[in-house]
């Protein structure tokens, strides 16, 4: 941009004008307005290119810069503008020039996050690299969705999704980069005379995007030449208030996205095109915003706005009321800034025929009622049975101790894993106690996500971040943040007891809680916990789900919830101890409890076949049922006997066989019987024999979940079919996965599921082939595939074969 341009449009700004008149009064400060122009061509060049990884960002161009310009003189009173220092004036100008300049990271830096880039050129970029990747590795959801694009052939999706995250990338980082920026171009050149201010430009750059508290640490008043200071708290605030007063694509509300159906930058700059505010006034009272909005979530957009800057007023009113200096009167500073946005006349467009509004605005919103929510939630809706307090309890320590034991491999550190489960009695009250040696909580932890329902610490970006650092990889079982709830349902005041470790040999203080039911306060005091962990007491009510229990069983309802433990987990009682071992699993029956439907037959044909897949992290037992005649012939179905008789001269047919059904295989017997009235009639029994189940655990916790259909899972998605029985155990661990519902009680049916029945239903067919001979192979695929019960398994088998 010629200077002639830039010139044009800041000879109309009233800053600008104040700050030109002294430097072409004095002499000595050409130096100054020359600065001026030269960072603004640089500043009004760089935004330009923002559109090129950003294009929702078109608003954000020379139109944001010379808008705040013009908002510095509506904010500061006339008056006190002539008595600002011309250092105060030339900050304020340099700092909206550059404040945003962090939006335009150079191309190739770019391409570097992309992966775009030669090897050789990459090196350059390492940190870089290795920063953006840790921070991409934060955004799990959507690197699960770019993927599934690139299995499905839809590259451009998968790369919208990346562009966006480095969009957000891009923004959250910009201040940072603004600051570099500065050091890398201007480096001693940002002076006013002789006082060098290009460190201080750099502060005031990137504390807009600070919290305002940053400003109070900033140093008051600096001098620049004799007798000529530069506050530059007060600079910071006028930085503040235009950026955020000036609406601008940076602050796109979340509403747009959920409202009006944005999916991508190309449709959301659009949409901003509607946040303009037709007319505006700005008094020293409040600031009124006038607009006609033409949808209910743009105006929900423009309020949201407003009470940002209503926020950002009060902020910055507090940073200039604690001004304070010793070598000069800072009064000059303490302006008086409007209290709050007039909504007033921020309204609907009116329908042009009618004369009346074309929506009615209400700020109508969900609210919760805390404690019917949480006694919602701890119904029967959520938690079924109330001794899942104990999974919750065992899944959350495990978590603790996986979590742990990545960090101290990344650490160096040396560590077992340790978890004990007690039920004790004590004064005449039962006591349910887990403990470990994990990572522990700190008060921060407590805080942010312990009693911050449906709030879990490992779906946190500080979670993410904290994994991506170590380049270790860990999906922990708890993910909903709700689990403390189900305590309650068996106890009515509980103790904890923890001390988080932070790093190598490093821990924060021990923490004691104590809490007298969920609507309680929580009583945190010292503890005195020695090493990193957490214990976990319950006082159970008079009534729960162990009471009626021997020693034995209670020790047996543990193993049973984590029928594969990743470790050692001892199980302790008054009078027993035990321990839950990792090798239990292997021992264990796959028949479910009164499940007596695979009784020998002579008829049914049983394939045993092992389900261990490390790749796909399977780990479990089967066996399939097929019908075969003694021969050994695989068949559809199979006449056992069949046998006419005559009685009372009348001829009847009795005959009993066997046919597949809906993940049974169906035995019918044809019988006689003599009714009231004395007649013999022909009466078919069919019964279920063999029929499919299923013992299934994630990352070693069970899920007691049916994945077959029968009447105890009517509407339930996520079912396998399979043309013949089949009866496994099978443990799901790393690196598959499914999500579940948040009692752990169903799984969910998405992308994730069909991914899984697909690989099981692939892991099914290769043991048996590799069981069976060929020409039984062969028969199978004759009486199987052709049964249009489960397309995922014909498409399989027909691969296989």
């Amino acid at each position: 941009m010629r200077d002639s341009e830039i010139s044009s449009r800041l000879d109309k700004i009233l800053i600008y004008k104040e700050l030109k008149m002294r430097c072409e009064e004095d002499v000595s400060l050409a130096a100054v307005l020359a600065l001026v122009h030269s960072i603004g061509e640089d500043a009004i060049s760089l935004s330009k290119a923002i559109i090129l990884n950003m294009p929702e960002y078109t608003l954000h161009d020379e139109n944001h810069i010379y808008n705040m310009l013009y908002l510095a003189g509506k904010i500061i009173p006339q008056n006190v503008m002539s008595n600002l220092s011309t250092p105060d004036l030339m900050m304020i100008i340099l700092s909206v020039f550059l404040h945003d300049i962090g939006m335009s990271p150079n191309k190739e830096l770019v391409q570097a996050w992309k992966g775009q880039l030669e090897k050789e050129d990459e090196e350059k970029y390492k940190d870089e690299i290795y920063k953006f990747q840790r921070y991409r590795k934060t955004f799990v959801q959507e690197i699960d969705e770019i993927e599934i694009y690139h299995q499905n052939g839809e590259d451009s999706k998968a790369q919208l999704i990346e562009d966006q995250i480095i969009t957000n990338y891009i923004r959250t980082t910009h201040a940072e980069r603004a600051r570099k920026m500065i050091a890398e171009r201007w480096e001693g050149k940002i002076k006013f005379l002789d006082t060098d201010l290009t460190a201080d430009l750099a502060e005031i750059c990137f504390s807009h995007n600070e919290s305002h508290m940053a400003l109070l640490n900033m140093e008051t008043i600096k001098l620049c030449a004799e007798d000529t200071y530069l506050c530059l708290p007060f600079v910071a605030v006028i930085l503040r208030l235009t950026d955020i007063i000036d609406f601008d694509a940076k602050r796109t509300p979340t509403i747009l996205f959920s409202h009006l159906t944005i999916k991508n930058p190309v449709s959301l700059k659009e949409w901003v095109k509607h946040l303009s505010v037709t007319a505006w006034s700005f008094g020293r009272e409040t600031i009124t915003f006038a607009t006609q909005c033409t949808h209910p979530a743009i105006e929900a957009a423009i309020r949201g706005f407003c009470d940002q800057i209503d926020e950002e007023l009060r902020n910055c009113t507090l940073v200039l009321t604690n001004l304070n200096s010793d070598i000069v009167d800072v009064n000059l500073y303490k302006i008086k800034l409007p209290a709050y946005v007039n909504r007033d006349k921020i309204c609907a467009k009116k329908d042009i025929v009618t004369g009346k509004p074309i929506y009615r605005y209400h700020d109508t919103k969900f609210t919760l009622n805390k404690k019917q929510v949480i006694d919602l939630l701890m119904g029967t809706k959520l938690y079924g049975k109330p001794e899942v307090a104990l999974r919750e309890l065992i899944q959350n320590s495990i978590d603790a101790c996986l979590f742990r034991e990545k960090l101290c491999e990344y650490w160096g550190d040396s560590y077992i894993p340790d978890i004990c489960v007690s039920y004790k009695q004590e004064n005449g009250y039962d006591y349910l106690i887990v403990e470990d040696n994990g990572i522990g909580m700190n008060q921060h932890i407590i805080d942010n996500f312990y009693t911050n329902i449906g709030q879990s610490y490992y779906t946190s970006s500080e979670f993410f971040d904290l994994m991506a650092g170590t380049q270790k990889t860990y999906k922990p079982i708890s993910r909903f943040g709700i689990g403390i709830l189900a305590c309650f349902m068996v106890c009515d005041s509980m103790e904890v007891e923890t001390k988080r470790m932070t790093g190598p040999y490093q821990t924060d203080e021990a923490i004691k809680i104590s809490v007298e039911g969920y609507d309680s306060l929580f009583v945190i005091s010292e503890g005195k916990r020695r090493m990193p962990g957490t214990k976990t007491i319950l006082k159970l009510r008079q009534v729960h789900p162990w009471q009626r229990m021997s020693e034995e069983e209670f020790i047996e309802c543990v193993k049973d919830i984590v029928p594969l433990p990743p470790f050692k987990i001892k199980v302790n009682t008054k009078n027993v101890e035990d321990i839950c071992t990792p090798d239990r699993f292997e021992k264990l029956d796959f028949s479910l409890k009164d499940d007596y439907t695979w009784k020998e037959d002579e008829n049914i044909r049983v394939i045993k076949i092992n389900l261990n897949d490390k790749e796909k992290g399977f780990r479990g037992r089967a066996e399939i049922a097929y019908i075969s005649n003694l021969a050994g012939d695989i068949l559809e179905s199979f006449v056992i006997t069949e046998k006419k008789v005559r009685v009372d001269n009348e001829d009847y047919t009795l005959s009993a066989n066997i046919t597949y059904g809906d993940n049974y295989i169906e035995k019918n017997v044809t019988s006689l019987e003599v009714n009231e009235e004395g007649d013999v009639e022909t009466k078919n029994n069919f019964h279920q024999i063999y029929k499919s189940s299923a013992s299934f655990s994630l990352h070693g916790i069970d899920v007691p979940c049916n994945m077959f259909s029968d009447y105890s899972n009517l509407g339930q998605k996520a079912i396998l079919h399979f043309p013949f029985p089949i009866r496994f155990r099978l443990d799901i661990g790393a690196p598959n996965d499914l999500n579940l519902n948040s009692a752990r009680t169903q799984i969910i049916y998405d992308e994730v599921w069909a991914n899984f029945e697909k690989m099981f239903t692939e892991t099914v067919c290769d043991k048996i082939k590799e069981n069976v001979r060929k020409e039984d192979w062969e028969q199978m695929k004759r009486v199987f595939v052709k049964r249009p019960k489960n397309e995922v398994f014909d498409q399989v088998a027909n691969i296989k074969i």
